[in-house]
C-alpha cells in the first residue's frame, strides 16, 4: 500500500512541475470548474492479483452528487459488453483523504455524493483477455494484463467518464515496466526534462475529449515494432508474439504492399497521416485470447489472431482484416451519422445505415484486391459467391436498415454477422448500378467521395437523410435500390445485376468426400441422445441426396454397422472403403419412422454455383466489366 501512494505523490509531482512550464493562459484555463482537465495516472508496474490500479484526479465539482461510468459500448461495437463489471474496489475521497459515499448502480455507474469535497477516485481493473470462456467480449475489443510482458489498452476499458462532462480534457499518465514501451499513434507530451525527475518509464498523453480516450488504443510490450512510409502516411507495425516466431521484421512486407494497394484505390479521400497496428498474437491457450479480428479506430486497429498461424495464413488473415479496418478511416470515422458522432456509451442509439459502415468497407476489402492485382478474378467471383451463399443464414425476410437500427436487441443481434455478407452485396449491386448509368465512368467508391465531400469527420449526417442526399450526388435508381432493398426488405436477385456487367451463373461438380466437403461434414453427433444426425440446411453430395437423406435424419446403420456418437468418426474411415458401384443400405429415423435407403456407391461430388464471364455478353457488358474491377 505505501509503494502505490508513493507512487501517486511522485505522479502528483509531476503534474505539478508539469503545470508550471505551461503558459499562463493555459494555467489559468484549468481553473474553469467545468472544463478542468482530469488527472489520470494508470499504474502497470504494481500488477496486483493481474489487476491494475486507476486513480482520477478531479479539480472543483459544484454539485451534490455526480455519475461516473464505464462504457457499456463504444463505436464500432455492436452488442453490449458492459466494461464496467471488470472494475473492483471503486473509491472517492475528498481533500483531506477520507471516503466518500458511493453508490454502484448497474455494471457501469457508480454514484458520488458530496462532490463538492471530491478530489480523486481510484480503483482496479480486471483485463478481459484471460476470461473469455465466461464471456463473450470480443477479443480486440478488450483488455489484457500480462505483467511485464503485455498490455492492451482498450482506454475505455481503463478510463470513464463523469455525467455532463466528456468534453474535458485527460492528462493520462501511465506507469510502465522500464522493459516495455507504448505502441499507438498517439504523440507522447510530456518533456523529457520533467520525466526524467520522476522517471523515464511514465508516459504522458493528452486527449481534449472522450471521445479521444476512446479512439486511441495502447499497446505496451517488448520492443519489436517497425514503421515504413506510404504515400506520406506513417504506418506503425508493433507486433506482440510469446514465442517470437512471428516477428514485426517479417510481417512488415506483406502490411506495406497492402496498404500501398489500399492508398492507391483510395487516392485523395484519405487524409490520414499517421497510422497504427497494433498485433496481439494470442497462444489460444485458456487464459488468451480467442476472438480473432480487429476493431477500428481512426488512426489505428487493434489486432488478435493466432499465434499458431503459418507465415502465409497469417498473411492471408492480416490481408483481410487489416484491409477491412484501414478502410474504416473512411466510414464510419470520416462519413457518419448524428447517432455515432454524438455516441452515448451507456444508452446507445444505433443506427440504420450499418450497409455503409461495415457493408461498403467489406466491400471495399474486396475490391481492392482485384482492382490492385492482389489476388485473381476467379478467387474474387469464390469470394462474391461465398458472401452469396452465407447471406441465405440469415433472416432475409428482415430489413436491413430495421436490422441495423435494433442491432443491440433479439432477433436482430442474431442476424448482425449478415452486415459482411450482405452488406458487402449491397455495396457491390449499388457500384454495378452506378457503372451502368455513368456508362462505366463511376462506382461506389466516387459515391463515398461524394458524401465524403458533404459530409465529414465534423459534420454527421440525419440517418433520416441519407438516402436523399446519396440521390442528390448519384443517380435516382441508387436511392430506389436502397429504398427497396435496404429500407425495405425485397430480396436481391444478384443474379440480374451481376448480368449488367457480362457475368453469368454456372455450375461446377466439386469432388467430394462422403461425410464431409471442404471442412465441412454432413452428420454430427447429438450430446443429449448420443445419435448420429445430417445436418439440416446444408448443401450434401450428389451420393447422399441420391440416396435421398434428408436434413435431421437420424443415422442407425449402413451396411448393418450400427453407427452413434461414440464411434462417429468411423464413418469417414469406413467410407474409404466402400467400392464404386456396389450396393450399400442405410437404414435411417425420420421422425419416428424407420426407412430403409438403398443405392449403389457413386463418386461423390457436391455441385457449386460458379461466376462465368458470358461470351455472349455486349460489348457495353464488357466495358462495364473491365471498369468494375480493374478501375
Amino acid at each position: 500500500m505505501l509503494r502505490i501512494l508513493k507512487t501517486t505523490f511522485d505522479v502528483l509531482t509531476v503534474i505539478t512541475i508539469f503545470s508550471l512550464v505551461m503558459s499562463c493562459k493555459a494555467a489559468q484555463s484549468e481553473t474553469n470548474t467545468n472544463n478542468a482537465p482530469f488527472i489520470v495516472t494508470i499504474d502497470l508496474v504494481d500488477v496486483r492479483e493481474d489487476k491494475v490500479k486507476v486513480e482520477i484526479g478531479v479539480n472543483t465539482i459544484e454539485a451534490d452528487t455526480i455519475s461516473y461510468y464505464i462504457p457499456k459500448i463504444v463505436p464500432g461495437t455492436y452488442q453490449n459488453n458492459n466494461y464496467g463489471q471488470y472494475i473492483e474496489g471503486f473509491q472517492a475521497f475528498d481533500y483531506q483523504g477520507n471516503t466518500l459515499p458511493v453508490q454502484k448502480q448497474g455494471d457501469n455507474r457508480w454514484i458520488i455524493n458530496n462532490v463538492n469535497q471530491l478530489q480523486k477516485i481510484t480503483y482496479w481493473v480486471n483485463d478481459t483477455f484471460d476470461s473469455e470462456n465466461s464471456h463473450d467480449i470480443f477479443s480486440p475489443t478488450g483488455s489484457n494484463i500480462l505483467k511485464d510482458k503485455n498490455f492492451i489498452l482498450n482506454l475505455y476499458t481503463f478510463v470513464g467518464y463523469f455525467d455532463g462532462m466528456k468534453e474535458n480534457k485527460y492528462k493520462v499518465f501511465i506507469k510502465h515496466p522500464a522493459a516495455l514501451s507504448a505502441s499507438t499513434s498517439l504523440e507522447e507530451v510530456m518533456p523529457k526534462k520533467i520525466i526524467n525527475k520522476l522517471a523515464s518509464d511514465t508516459d504522458l498523453f493528452v486527449f481534449n475529449r472522450y471521445a479521444e480516450v476512446v479512439d486511441n488504443p495502447i499497446m505496451y510490450s517488448n520492443i519489436d515494432k517497425v514503421t515504413f512510409t506510404v504515400n506520406d502516411m506513417e504506418i506503425l507495425l508493433s507486433v506482440y508474439s510469446n514465442s517470437k516466431f512471428h516477428t514485426a521484421a517479417k510481417i512488415m512486407p506483406q502490411m506495406e504492399r497492402v496498404i500501398r494497394a489500399q492508398k492507391n484505390f483510395l487516392g485523395d479521400i484519405n487524409s490520414t497521416k499517421k497510422y497504427s497496428i497494433l498485433l496481439y498474437l494470442s497462444s489460444s491457450k485458456s487464459d488468451d485470447a480467442k476472438g480473432f479480428g480487429a476493431l477500428e479506430h481512426n488512426t489505428s486497429t487493434v489486432v488478435v489472431l493466432p499465434e499458431s498461424l503459418s507465415r502465409k495464413k497469417l498473411d492471408e488473415a492480416l490481408t483481410d482484416v487489416v484491409s477491412h479496418e484501414f478502410f474504416h478511416i473512411v466510414t464510419p470515422l470520416t462519413i457518419h451519422s448524428k447517432e455515432i458522432h454524438d455516441f452515448d456509451y451507456n444508452n446507445p442509439k444505433m443506427s440504420k445505415h450499418l450497409w455503409l459502415y461495415e457493408g461498403t468497407t467489406e466491400y471495399f476489402s474486396l475490391l481492392f484486391q482485384i482492382t490492385q492485382g492482389l489476388i485473381t478474378k476467379e478467387e474474387f467471383f469464390d469470394r462474391i459467391i461465398g458472401k452469396i451463399d452465407a447471406s441465405k443464414k440469415f433472416d432475409n425476410t428482415m430489413a436491413f436498415a430495421t436490422m441495423s437500427k435494433n442491432i443491440l436487441v433479439k432477433p436482430y443481434h442474431e442476424n448482425y454477422r449478415n452486415v459482411y455478407e450482405k452488406g458487402a452485396l449491397i455495396s457491390m449491386c449499388l457500384d454495378i448500378i452506378m457503372r451502368e448509368k455513368s456508362n462505366g465512368a463511376y462506382g461506389i467508391l466516387d459515391l463515398v467521395k461524394n458524401l465524403s465531400s458533404t459530409y465529414g469527420i465534423d459534420t454527421p449526417f440525419n440517418d433520416e437523410e441519407l438516402i436523399k442526399t446519396i440521390k442528390q450526388v448519384s443517380y435516382p435508381e441508387v436511392s430506389l435500390f436502397l429504398k427497396e432493398h435496404v429500407l425495405e426488405n425485397t430480396p436481391i436477385d444478384y443474379e440480374y445485376y451481376l448480368k449488367k456487367v457480362g457475368i453469368k451463373y454456372g455450375i461446377e461438380n466439386i469432388p467430394s468426400s462422403y461425410f464431409i466437403f471442404e471442412q465441412q461434414p454432413f452428420v454430427k453427433g447429438l450430446e443429449a441422445s448420443k445419435e448420429v444426425v445430417f445436418i439440416p440446411g446444408i448443401t450434401y453430395n450428389n451420393f447422399l441426396e441420391n440416396l435421398g437423406i434428408l436434413g435431421g435424419d437420424i443415422l442407425l446403420s449402413i451396411n448393418d454397422k450400427t453407427y452413434a456418437l461414440e464411434n462417429i468418426y468411423d464413418l469417414f474411415g469406413d467410407s474409404n472403403k466402400w467400392k464404386i458401384g456396389e450396393e450399400i443400405n442405410f437404414k435411417i429415423k425420420r421422425k419416428n419412422e424407420i426407412l430403409d435407403l438403398k443405392s449403389k456407391v457413386i463418386a461423390p461430388t457436391v455441385e457449386r454455383v460458379i461466376f462465368i464471364e458470358d461470351p455472349e455478353a455486349s460489348e457495353l457488358q464488357k466495358k462495364l466489366f473491365k471498369k468494375w474491377i480493374n478501375d
